[in-house]
């Protein structure tokens, strides 16, 4: 203790004692500052997800976040510097070149938070939608500043530059209600064609989860030894997969039950 009490001592002394305390002061405001934007930041994302809350969004909820969170670091920092002891007109110098060689370094990551505002902004897409690009596929969980998180089919975690996805053509398979579906099926050729297009024609429209409109079944090809036939139905896109399984089910027993047969196996090549 009697050591610190002299160093104390020295340094209260000494010429440069006003400097080290403005130094001091000016780091406490700024650390108290990153803990505060910290705290700003979990306070407006569960405020804004709260049902008592602001209901933001969820796109536009980790924007508003950062965008809270960065202002306040940025504010803490002017005030740091201020205490410091370096002016308004040294501050606006310092960070205009600061920014301006931040921005010719980070050409990049600048790109990425461009492309991210623009994804957001018009909406291309959307927190919880399930989209596909050429090199990434799953369910949007955020979109960041620079990056876009992403689950995939398998539940796997992905975080892609936004500039990947903005430069790339993007499937949105959850932005409408329905969906197309088309089942081919083979006929042999020695069938009744135009009863089996009937039958498949009723099963469709009668099916419940089968929109009324748009259901139709057409002939799409030959082989030598089939028809090839062509049911086209909308579905609701919220449960496709199962709901087009059990539209596929319901024409295989329909053509079942009024003996339309499937064409013949081919017959295996001869062994030596």
């Amino acid at each position: 203790m009697d050591i610190l009490r002299e160093w104390y001592a020295i340094v209260a002394s000494s010429s440069y004692a006003p400097l080290i305390r403005d130094i001091f002061a000016a780091l406490g405001v700024f650390i108290l500052g990153w803990i505060v934007a910290r705290w700003a930041d979990m306070v407006v994302r569960k405020r804004l997800g709260n049902n008592k809350g602001l209901q933001a969004d969820d796109t536009y909820r980790p924007l508003i976040a950062i965008i809270v969170r960065y202002t306040i670091v940025l504010a803490a920092l002017y005030a740091a510097l201020d205490i410091a002891g370096i002016g308004a007109a040294s501050l606006l110098a310092v960070f205009g070149a600061a920014g301006l060689a931040l921005a010719l370094a980070v050409q990049g990551t600048l790109s990425n938070v461009a492309a991210g505002l623009m994804l957001i902004f018009l909406r291309s897409i959307k927190v919880g939608e399930y989209i596909q690009t050429p090199d990434v596929e799953g369910t949007v969980l955020e979109i960041g500043l620079f990056t876009t998180e992403i689950k995939s089919p398998d539940g796997v975690f992905i975080s892609v530059p936004n500039a990947q996805i903005w430069a790339k053509q993007v499937k949105n398979f959850s932005r409408f209600k329905s969906r197309r579906l088309d089942i081919v099926l083979e006929i042999a050729r020695d069938n009744d064609v135009g009863l089996a297009l009937e039958v498949l024609q009723k099963a469709l429209s009668s099916h419940p989860i089968v929109s009324a409109d748009g259901a139709q079944t057409v002939i799409s090809g030959f082989t030598p030894t089939s028809v090839q036939l062509q049911a086209r139905c909308w579905l609701k896109a919220d449960n496709l997969r199962n709901s087009a399984s059990e539209v596929r089910l319901s024409l295989h027993e329909a053509l079942r039950r009024e003996g339309i047969k499937i064409p013949p196996t081919p017959a295996a090549p001869p062994t030596v």
